[in-house]
């Protein structure tokens, strides 16, 4: 892609969120700043790697990584070779205080964000600036505090191995509710995120406290309760309808997850 730029006159301005700069695909020049900048900033390692070195601590910067500044820090980055970062500076009136509510105090640095949806929003946000000159600020404005949120939901993430390895879960949940009627193998859930059994078993109990069938019976005892609230289908049917076919084993799970029977949750829910 060819670089892009733009820089528009915020001063006037009231809007929570705004940037009065952002740029995409832009070779990086080293840059030493000892008073750091006047305003917080987002860097995306497009292709290449760099280094970051703030407050006696370095970051390696590899392609697909970010990195935060917060405002007036000292700082220096530059590249290893060819660099080319795309990146955003952050200012808006409720930017210092969602700065602070999201923790972000100091630089830090996340790897595996999906860049396929960073660059869309900061395209987004290029693309407002420059098209539309009556609402572009704050069209933009929107995307500004989502690229913000991406960052710090990313970096969440890597803090904390939970949340990593339910992301990982999350394409396997949607084909789990896609397939809830049928009879499903381990191997079969383990091949559609690309792993083997034993390493399912270990992420969904790392992830949530379980292994994988005792999380498929648990969503099919929630997904029952939808269809108990119909007095004219019967129990053994609506086991049916979510895949356990014995009507017995329906309600002994049942009442193990929810305390109560089917038909004292159908009596108290009518």
């Amino acid at each position: 892609m060819k670089p892009e730029a733009v820089f528009p006159n915020i001063k006037k301005a009231k809007l929570p969120f705004l940037t009065p700069a952002v740029g995409l695909n832009k070779e990086q020049c080293p840059i030493v700043r000892e008073s750091g900048y006047c305003l917080p900033q987002l860097i995306y390692c497009v292709e290449g790697e760099g280094v970051l070195e703030t407050e006696g601590k370095v970051f390696p910067i590899d392609t697909g990584s970010i990195f935060f500044l917060p405002a007036k820090r000292e700082h220096r980055y530059y590249g290893k070779g060819k660099w080319v970062t795309s990146w955003i500076h952050l200012a808006g009136d409720a930017m210092e205080q969602t700065l602070e509510c999201l923790g972000l105090k100091d630089a830090a640095v996340v790897s595996g964000m999906d860049t396929v949806r960073y660059e869309r929003i900061l395209r987004q946000i290029l693309t407002e600036l420059k098209v539309d000159r009556l609402q572009g600020m704050e069209r933009s404005s929107v995307h500004v505090y989502e690229l913000l949120m991406e960052f710090c939901l990313l970096q969440h993430e890597q803090l904390q191995p939970q949340s990593k390895g339910m992301r990982r879960l999350l394409p396997l949940l949607d084909y789990i509710d896609d397939h809830i009627t049928e009879q499903m193998t381990l191997p079969e859930l383990a091949e559609v995120i690309g792993v083997t059994p034993q390493h399912l078993c270990r992420t969904f109990k790392e992830a949530l406290s379980m292994r994988p069938f005792e999380y498929i019976t648990r969503r099919r005892i929630q997904i029952s309760k939808r269809y108990l609230s119909d007095r004219s289908i019967k129990i053994a049917t609506v086991g049916q309808m979510v895949g356990i076919r014995d009507v017995s084993y329906y309600c002994y799970n049942f009442k193990r997850l929810e305390g109560i029977t089917p038909n004292e949750f159908r009596a108290q829910n009518l």
